[in-house]
């Protein structure tokens, strides 16, 4: 922790794989059906979490990273996601955090924690490209209880502390048999520089921590399981064939 408050830690989590995970005994990896696939596709925000000016600077330069799917069977293949902070009936989040900031509100991180009611079910390819993408291989029961899940759940509403791009992807990796580290705690401190003048981040310490899932986090994770032989880097794959 720094002197003035400010602290991130990753959210760890308790098992890697669930205890009916479709595992090879030998080296302990996912196997799975031939042609049968769930691939994690994730652009990292790339923010500075350093300091609360830098991270507040970097959000400002980069809003936004993104987390989707792809659902893979011999007989198709599904690109998916959740969006939504559209900015369409509320400002987006950051614009209502520095607005706020703007304003001289004594809880401008609260913004936060409302939740927006423009979330969007994404099909196909964003207008983004992803900075790392994850394959591993599933069983036609885990792919079906996927595609259930992604079909049925619910998209139209969209936060940061929870139900999130990163969120639905989280879940569907969940009912594939695996648990990913996607997850951040900030401490943050009631106030900071920002544009060389002191604001104010928060005043009721409801809001000094924060804690939410995050594609920079959910990416390091993924990246460090494909250097372990658990599932593999489908990056240039993906770049290739969307070309």
């Amino acid at each position: 922790m720094q002197p003035d408050g400010w602290s991130v830690q990753p959210i760890s989590i308790v098992c890697r794989f669930a205890p009916d995970a479709d595992l090879d005994l030998a080296t302990g990896t996912p196997v799975g059906d031939e042609g049968h696939y769930l691939y994690i596709l994730n652009e990292a925000a790339n923010w500075d979490y350093r300091t609360t000016k830098s991270l507040l600077f970097s959000i400002w330069q980069r809003p936004w990273g993104h987390s989707w799917l792809i659902l893979e069977s011999p007989r198709d293949r599904l690109e998916f996601g959740h969006t939504g902070d559209l900015g369409h009936s509320k400002p987006r989040y950051h614009d209502g955090v520095f607005q706020r900031i703007r304003e001289g509100h004594p809880n401008p991180i609260a913004y936060l924690w409302q939740t927006m009611s423009d979330g969007r079910f994404q099909t196909g390819k964003p207008n983004r490209p992803p900075s790392f993408v994850w394959r591993m291989p599933i069983t036609r029961r885990r792919y079906q209880l996927i595609h259930e899940y992604v079909m049925q759940r619910n998209y139209d509403q969209f936060g940061v502390r929870s139900n999130n791009c990163t969120d639905m992807v989280i879940e569907a990796a969940a009912l594939a048999g695996i648990n990913l580290i996607h997850r951040i705690r900030l401490t943050l401190p009631p106030e900071t520089k920002v544009w060389g003048r002191t604001a104010r981040v928060w005043t009721d310490p409801q809001y000094g921590i924060l804690e939410y899932g995050t594609p920079d986090v959910l990416e390091t994770d993924l990246r460090q399981l494909a250097r372990l032989g658990i599932g593999s880097d489908a990056t240039e794959w993906y770049l290739a064939w969307k070309r």
